[in-house]
């Protein structure tokens, strides 16, 4: 951030508004969080491994190169999901920071 500019105040947080957005919830259902939490459990798997005790793990496997590839593959199409959702994120958490700003200056 440069010099010249300024983060909003609080007062201008405040005076913020905005119109809700149509989401069907029904999307992030049961199955959605299992699909979530399926990768997030292969990205820790992955993590808690350093080179070596990775490289041990995939060569257990009788097809270790297609299963490599294959966790690459689900690994990087969890996160071009995710990228998709920042925008909804960053605008939600803009929300509750105008909502907050509110409660502060008890508006």
């Amino acid at each position: 951030m440069s010099d010249d500019e300024q983060l909003a105040t609080p007062e201008q947080w405040a005076a913020m508004t905005f119109d809700p957005v149509p989401i069907d919830p029904g999307k992030f259902g049961p199955a959605w969080d299992r699909a979530r939490g399926c990768v997030a459990r292969t990205a820790i798997a992955v993590l808690r491994l350093d080179d070596r005790q990775l490289t041990h793990h995939f060569k257990s496997h009788p097809e270790s190169l297609l299963e490599a590839m294959d966790t690459h593959a689900d690994l990087q199409e969890e996160l071009d999901y995710l990228k998709t959702h920042l925008e909804a994120l960053e605008m939600a958490a803009t929300r509750v920071l105008c909502v907050a700003s509110r409660l502060s200056l008890g508006v």
